[in-house]
């Protein structure tokens, strides 16, 4: 009686993981999630690129990324380009940002205004990653 509960259990949690989706960033096309994987991570390796893919797929959104309109990337050797893709794909699966939604080049670029509302979660070679712990006042409303 008790393996057949654990047994239903387990099938349940397994079909439960089969119809999950493994992104929440379904609207995010696959060519535009690369260009921006490119245009903030072109040279950061595999990881770091992956870790860029997993905050755009976290916020499932475009919003605040601007470079991957940039025509320098297009000169990007095809070795990035296939190493930018496998790293979007890779990202629905991994988590090493911890949940981050936000990440600055802080050694290039120094803290941004939004740092005050987060916490520091992971960093990687130039990105440092965050999450937010508190909305904005003018977010609330």
């Amino acid at each position: 009686m008790r393996i057949a509960v654990v047994s239903r259990l387990f099938l349940g949690f397994v079909l439960m993981l089969t119809f999950i989706s493994p992104s929440s960033a379904q609207s995010i096309p696959k060519d535009v999630a690369v260009r921006i994987i490119i245009s903030e991570a072109g040279d950061q390796g595999l990881k770091g690129m992956i870790c860029i893919g997993e905050v755009l797929r976290l916020r499932a959104s475009i919003k605040g990324f601007y470079g991957y309109k940039s025509n320098r990337i297009n000169s990007q050797p095809k070795s990035v380009w296939e190493m930018a893709a496998r790293a979007w794909d890779q990202s629905a699966y991994t988590h090493y940002t911890k949940g981050a939604d936000h990440f600055e080049n802080i050694h290039r670029f120094g803290n941004p205004w939004w740092v005050k509302y987060c916490l520091k979660t992971y960093e990687y070679k130039n990105h440092v990653f965050y999450k937010e712990v508190r909305r904005i006042a003018s977010s609330q409303n």
